[in-house]
Formats: C-alpha cells, structure tokens, sequence
C-alpha cells in the first residue's frame, strides 16, 4: 500500500510540473508576441517619422525655389489678398503658433490621400501662391491641403500616398529689423526682407489611440527663415563703384533719378584724395542731362555713407563678394548663361526675357528673365528685355536698346552706350575688379555715354530684378517639443 501511495503522489507532481511548464511556455509565447507587435510598431514609427521628415524638408526646398519672382508682401496676405484687420486676428497672427501651417492635432489625424476635410474653411494666409492681380485671385503654388508625395505600388500597380507636407509663410513680427521697416509690427507687411517658412510633413503610421482622437500620422515640422538681400537695390539710375574712375559723356543722353540722383557713386577707397563723383561731374559739365533728387544738373552724388548703413548695402564694398557673386551665384540662378565674347544684332539676339513695367509684376505675360554673359557683350538695334541683365566683361550696345530692369556690368566694369529709344529703365551698376589670385580689389570702372542714350531709375523694375535673385536662408531649426 505504501508503494502505490508513493507512484500517486509522483503522478500529481507530474501533473502540477506539467501545468507550470505550460504556463510558463504561454506567458513566453504571449510575451514573444507581444515583442513582435511592439517591434513591429516601433519600426513603422520610425519609417514614417523619416517619411515625415523629408516630406517637411521637401517642402522647405519647395518654397526657398518659389520665392523667385514673387513680392513678400502678396505671400503674407494669400492668394485672395486680403486678411483680417480684427484685433483678436492680429493678436493671433503675432504668436508662434499662427507661423504653422495647420495646427498638429490636424496633423496627426488627418488623412493623408485626401485632408480636404481637416483643412476646409482655414484662412489663406501665408499661402505660397502667384499674389492677388486685378481683381483676380493669384493661383496657389502650394495649396491648403498641401503636396502629396507617391511612390510606387510595391504590391501591385499603380502608385499610393507616402507623405504630404504643407507649407506657410509668416513675417518676422517684434524683430528689431522689421519694426524699423514696419513701425506698425503689422504681421501681413514685410518691413526687412526677412520671412519665416514653415513646413510641416506627415507621413501614415500604425493607428493608435491619442486621448479623444484617433492617431494616424507620425509628422515633422520646420522652420527656416529666408531673407531677400537688397544688396542691388540701386538708388541712382547708375551707380558707379570704385576708387576712381573713367567717364565721358556727350550729346542729348537723358540719365534720371527721380527724386534719387541720376549717378551715384560708391567710393570704395574713401580715405584717398581721389573722389569719383568729382570726376564724373567734371566730365559731364552743366546741362548734360543727368537728373534727379531735385539737383542741379549734372545730379551725380557721392552715396557711399547711404551704402554702407546697411548690412546688405556693404556688400557692395566687398570686392571680394562680388567676385564670387558674377562668377558663382550668377551661373547658378540664370536663365541663360553665355560664355565667352557676344555680338547680338537686331534680328539674332536671344531672349532676354519680357517685362511690361505699367502692370503688377505678376500679371499675366510676365517673364522677366536672368541673363548672364561671362565676356564682352556688343549689342545693336532694337534688341529688348527685361529682368537682370549681368554682364562680366564690357557691355557696349547703340542703336533701340530697351531694358526693364537692372543692368550690372560688373568684371571688366566698362559701359559703352549710345543708345536710343525708351533705354533702360530700372538702373545700371558698373564696377572693375581685379582678381589677383586669392584677392580681389577694385579697380578703375569706365563710363562711356552719349548719343540719346536714356537710364531712368524705377524702383519698381529694380524690385522685380531684386526678386529674381534667390532668397538666402540665414537659420534652419526643427520644432519639437516647445515652440519656441
């Protein structure tokens, strides 16, 4: 009888071991698959914040292109131009939060394929878009409902949605720079060139719960601020730089400033005892024709101190910049870039490009254009344009030549005009650099004017030619966690 009590026992013990090796085989199992799960979601997470990432980096790209051409002013306002002059809407467009282009509980929620929805009924400012013209609304560039991004269907045909980003621009509101542009700190008037972008991009992630809403999207969000450098904003229908210079004039030209002077010149070795405005006026004489800010003619004036007040406007004293500016940043932003000497007659120019200056520079038709010619550039009869005109070597044209916009003879520095017709309107700068290998320095600009050759100052023009150039990012950071 003790022997079968014994074997009774055992099969028990058995049993219990049996019973603890199970669970413990299923609290694994569960556990393993628990991990897998967690693991699972983990990566797609991930997968998706890079998604999001480079969707809102895109969008940064996006915008910094889209600046070309387009007046700061009409991007704050919207395409409809026009905005809310309330003040609980002002108040709401001078916090940080107004600088996002959607709010980022819409952002973690939306779909992806198609926001229309979430976004509906939210306000077009800071839209990147065409601007408001005559009476129409600009045509939007980067829409509300933002950009998606595709890619290939690995599963199948056709394509589906990867990421989306949006985008919006704001004005830098409360910054020293921009209160001196804009006393009235209004969010939606750009008073220093600088604007703020931000780019938001999401990307589908594993749905999850958020508190009350449903989490579908991992997102991104940057910011950077972009400045339009008025660095050739001219203030004189010709502004001549240099130590010293050359200049001859003659017959019934017309050089005319308006209320700035006809021929301003920057004296990049201020210290000597040689002054260029003294000798462009000696070679002008009385009634020449050069005219302007309400002086006696010849209106030529030393703007050096006016230059040199602005971080931008220093540019100009640097030969150094503008060396790089006509050999470097001229290639890459032009339209057309021309290497080596050219001669354009009246029927063989190329397109300089077209600018009707009595219309908003977004008005339909309007293409001005960057051209770059790195040598001497001879031009005669009618040939037109209108944009930036950048010329390395020596520009000499006779003849109908017009030109809205701004010409920079900058390089060899030699003008040569004896033009005719309505000329150039907008302005004209002149410079001679001498590249000595690791240096560059100024050297003597040449003049040369006469027949009935006519260089009006327009400010408008001149901001058109300005707006071509690209935008300079001066600060990148990525919001996360607090904002700021």
């Amino acid at each position: 009888m003790v022997h079968w009590r014994m074997k009774n026992d055992e099969s028990g013990s058995a049993l219990i071991l049996a019973l603890l090796a199970l669970t413990l085989l299923s609290l694994l199992g569960l556990f393993m698959a628990l991990s897998a799960t967690t693991g699972v979601e983990i990566s797609d997470n991930y997968e998706s914040h890079v998604q999001a990432t480079y969707a809102a980096l895109a969008g940064l790209n996006h915008a910094r292109v889209l600046f070309r051409g387009l007046a700061l002013n009409d991007l704050l306002k919207g395409p409809d131009g026009v905005f809310n002059a309330s003040t609980s809407y002002m108040s709401q467009a001078r916090t940080f939060e107004f600088r996002n282009p959607i709010s980022m509980q819409t952002a973690l929620t939306l779909d992806i394929a198609d926001p229309s929805l979430s976004v509906a009924g939210l306000p077009d400012d800071g839209l990147l878009s065409t601007g408001y013209c005559n009476g129409i609304r600009g045509t939007d560039l980067i829409p509300g409902a933002g950009i998606l991004l595709t890619a290939p269907n690995p599963h199948g045909m056709g394509i589906i949605p990867m990421s989306r980003y949006f985008v919006k621009v704001s004005d830098n509101n409360g910054e020293a720079s921009e209160i001196a542009g804009d006393a009235a700190n209004n969010p939606f008037v750009d008073g220093d060139g600088i604007v703020i972008v931000r780019s938001l991009g999401v990307a589908r992630t594993i749905p999850s719960a958020a508190g009350a809403a449903l989490r579908r999207n991992s997102m991104a969000l940057f910011e950077a601020r972009f400045k339009r450098r008025l660095t050739w904003n001219p203030g004189a229908a010709l502004v001549v730089l240099g130590p010293q210079t050359s200049a001859e004039f003659g017959g019934s030209i017309e050089i005319s400033g308006g209320s700035s002077p006809g021929i301003g010149t920057i004296d990049t070795v201020p210290g000597d005892l040689v002054f260029p405005d003294r000798t462009i006026r000696a070679a002008a004489g009385a009634g020449s024709g050069i005219t302007g800010a309400g002086e006696p003619s010849p209106s030529v004036r030393d703007i050096t101190g006016q230059v040199g007040s602005t971080a931008d406007g220093r540019l100009l004293l640097n030969a150094a910049y503008l060396w790089d500016f006509i050999n470097d940043q001229a290639c890459a932003m032009a339209d057309s870039l021309y290497e080596g000497n050219q001669s354009w007659p009246i029927d063989g120019g190329p397109d300089l490009g077209w600018y009707d200056s009595t219309k908003p520079w977004n008005a339909p038709g309007q293409n001005p254009r960057i051209t770059v010619v790195h040598g001497d550039l001879q031009i005669s009869g009618a040939l037109s344009g209108g944009g930036l005109l950048i010329v390395t070597g020596n520009l000499s044209y006779s003849g109908a030549f017009a030109f809205n916009g701004l010409v920079i003879v900058v390089g060899s520095g030699s003008l040569s005009a004896e033009g005719s017709g309505t000329g150039i309107e907008g302005g004209v700068f002149v410079a001679n650099l001498i590249n000595a290998g690791s240096t560059t320095v100024f050297g003597t600009s040449r003049v040369f004017i006469h027949g009935s050759s006519r260089i009006f100052f327009s400010k408008e023009n001149a901001r058109m030619a300005i707006s071509l150039i690209p935008v300079s990012q001066i600060s990148f950071r990525e919001i996360a966690g607090s904002d700021p």
